[in-house]
């Protein structure tokens, strides 16, 4: 096998995530509007579930294999769907108010406080790396947030929705620490149903609040979902497992702070440039993630070997 294909994965992944915050924006927070950040959220994972479930049939695992692989891990696995219908809901809301780069840049600061937890909570070693990326994701993150907030105060909600949606997704994160074992392709096909029927409530708690949905269905919206619903939220795991199997989950996911760059490049292309001050500390604050997923990743590896 190609030394190489695991790492064109890994940036087929970054290129998918990462420009799926761009849709989210040019479709819910471009004018015109064409979907409503819930709503897009709830078609995305809506086709992310169906494209795992054809993950699963291919796969062959039946239901009775689903139900044996669920059973031990049914609690956690409730909350990780309501994590994730929460960050789902709360990011692509967020989209409606703020550009793709600031969303993407504030979701992915969560190994900040996945590290917190697992320094509190599990007694992880907290390394001098770990300690120098906690201060400049910290230091970052909040010049960032600050320079976002200061722009204009119309940008609170989306802010707020976005800071909402990197908490439920370190949430989920953790939550995965108790799902190790089971089978990758199992949960994430559960999670995804799961989350999509959680989404429900919430679109009918709005509906009823007198909440006025967007949804225009032209090539642009249809192309859009299909891309963050087949793609981002079906292919892209189905590559992350690959990867996964031939570099491990910790050496794979300490790429995924490459992320928001995209994003970023994709605030450009819709005309909505991020302010030099923010480029700068979004830039310092996921170089500071990274040295945290990095530094973690080494140490799981020599822990195995």
């Amino acid at each position: 096998m190609s030394s190489k294909r695991p790492y064109l994965l890994l940036a087929t992944i970054i290129l998918l995530w990462g420009m799926n915050f761009v849709i989210s924006r040019f479709l819910s927070g471009i004018d015109p509007v064409r979907v409503s950040g819930i709503l897009f959220g709830f078609f995305r994972y809506s086709l992310g579930a169906i494209t795992m479930l054809f993950v699963i049939a291919y796969r062959r695992e039946g239901l009775s294999i689903i139900l044996e692989e669920v059973r031990p891990y049914k609690n956690i696995l409730f909350l990780s769907a309501l994590f994730s219908a929460v960050f789902v809901i709360a990011s692509h809301t967020s989209a409606e108010f703020v550009s793709s780069g600031t969303t993407s840049i504030i979701v992915n600061l969560c190994p900040i406080l996945v590290l917190l937890y697992g320094t509190v909570y599990l007694r992880e070693r907290l390394t001098a790396i770990k300690m120098v990326g906690f201060l400049l994701g910290l230091i970052g993150g909040l010049i960032f947030l600050w320079n976002s907030i200061a722009v204009s105060s119309s940008l609170d909600i989306g802010i707020i929705l976005a800071i909402i949606a990197m908490i439920a997704w370190g949430s989920y994160t953790i939550s995965l620490h108790y799902l190790e074992g089971a089978n990758r392709y199992i949960v994430m096909t559960v999670k995804h149903v799961s989350s999509t029927l959680m989404i429900i409530p919430f679109i009918l708690l709005l509906a009823m609040e007198g909440t006025t949905f967007i949804l225009v269905l032209d090539v642009w919206s249809i192309l859009g979902i299909l891309f963050s619903g087949i793609l981002a939220s079906g292919l892209a795991y189905v590559l992350y497992f690959t990867a996964i199997e031939i570099l491990g989950a910790p050496k794979a996911s300490s790429f995924l702070f490459l992320v928001p760059f995209v994003s970023v490049v994709g605030d450009f292309v819709l005309g909505e440039p991020p302010a030099l001050i923010a480029l700068i500390a979004g830039t310092i604050a996921l170089i500071g993630v990274g040295l945290v997923r990095w530094s973690t990743s080494k140490e799981i590896q020599q822990t195995d070997q």
